[in-house]
């Protein structure tokens, strides 16, 4: 996100003398989180009292903690459930929401949310997707496996409803709850294999529950007992399989079409815990990645005491990103269309409302998100 609004402001065409900025929160894959963290914003950006905006560096006057700007929209979330509560509250409120990965059938409705869009298609088509493969082997046997939540629940009803159309049975369909633990993934393990002539095991689950069930099928010592047909919850992940290889060898797999966006990878490669400290979550990034600490904060450089640090190898300040740690994400572009679709619609607005002055015009500030949303986003194109 950060990638395409440093594009955007950059670019001398697009809103010229207009820059974008962000607020990114961490949803934390919760939905009741993602409501409480809209909430807070929402509630700083129409100038309501909250002690948590402000600081007091000097321990008298309260000070804003950030200057809110005006909120154009918000991109986001990814999970399905999390972008149908935000959804839920952003619609009181008349702000546009752009989600680039919830694929939800129910927020296609746009009687319940009229302000939501997504530069994704919705989980109908990839179900299709997913039974075309099915039929396509000619295999009329299968057991199903979802998610629990909005994203396993509309694959499952589209993926149920054509497979009954196309005479494809379902031995068994099981759903993984949230926060699901070993136990569960090798309880639904047992239930698949009490049906041994179901092979096919379909997968509409999110990407921790697909992994959950590949180790529970190594826990089992069954790597060739099923044959995994999955949804893009595990799409190209290749972590997803990292250490599991072994039992995921032999599925197939379908993903979101997408291009590579080529400028992101240099982009990528050229981070450093360094010269990227305005993005918060980049220092857990690098550690995770390349398994070293980082020095704290208080540390003058990097030159710091490794004695402090025993038995934690520190990371060396030569270490970039490549090819061998960095894959680039498959939604990538989706995200940045997203971006962009907002910066097109509000360059649209602009023009109209502020007749190009290089600034925003009251006009455009006091317009109706409505308008916003139902003139210019949903009439947005770019290339």
């Amino acid at each position: 996100m950060l990638f395409a609004l440093d594009k955007i402001n950059n670019d001398t065409k697009l809103l010229p003398g207009i820059k974008l900025g962000s607020i990114i929160l961490d949803t934390c894959s919760s939905d009741s989180y993602a409501l409480n963290q809209s909430l807070e914003f929402i509630r700083a950006s129409i100038n309501t009292v909250e002690s948590s905006a402000f600081k007091c560096e000097d321990g008298s006057n309260p000070t804003p903690r950030y200057e809110m700007k005006t909120i154009t929209g918000v991109v986001g979330g990814s999970y399905s459930e999390v972008s149908l509560q935000v959804a839920n509250l952003l619609r009181l409120f008349r702000i546009p929401q752009v989600s680039y990965a919830s694929t939800g059938t129910s927020l296609s409705d746009k009687t319940r949310y009229d302000f939501f869009a997504r530069t994704v298609p919705p989980d109908t088509f990839q179900a299709l997707a997913l039974v075309d493969l099915v039929q396509n082997f000619n295999w009329s046997y299968v057991s199903f496996v979802s998610s629990e939540g909005q994203y396993g629940d509309s694959g499952m009803t589209a993926f149920l409803r054509e497979a009954r159309a196309r005479n494809i049975c379902v031995a068994i369909n099981e759903k993984v709850p949230h926060s699901a633990n070993e136990t569960v993934f090798d309880q639904i393990l047992k239930s698949l294999m009490k049906k041994p002539n179901a092979k096919v095991v379909v997968l509409f689950v999110r990407m921790e529950d697909a992994r959950g069930l590949l180790l529970a099928a190594q826990r089992a010592n069954q790597p060739n007992f099923f044959t995994w047909i999955a949804s893009d919850g595990w799409g190209k992940e290749e972590k997803l399989v990292l250490g599991v290889e072994e039992v995921a060898q032999g599925a197939l797999t379908v993903e979101l079409q997408s291009s590579k966006i080529e400028e992101f990878d240099k982009y990528m490669k050229s981070l450093t815990p360094f010269n990227n400290k305005r993005n918060p979550w980049f220092k857990e990034y690098w550690e995770d990645t390349f398994e070293c600490k980082l020095p704290s904060e208080d540390e003058e450089d990097a030159s710091f005491n490794v004695e402090r640090y025993e038995n934690v190898t520190m990371c060396s300040p030569n270490i970039r990103i490549d090819e061998s740690v960095y894959n680039q994400e498959s939604k990538v572009q989706f995200v940045i269309d997203a971006v962009y679709a907002f910066a097109h619609a509000l360059h649209n607005a602009w023009k109209d409302k502020c007749f190009e002055v290089s600034e925003i015009c009251k006009e455009l500030k006091e317009m109706d998100g409505g308008d916003f949303y139902k003139y210019y986003l949903l009439n947005v194109s770019f290339t």
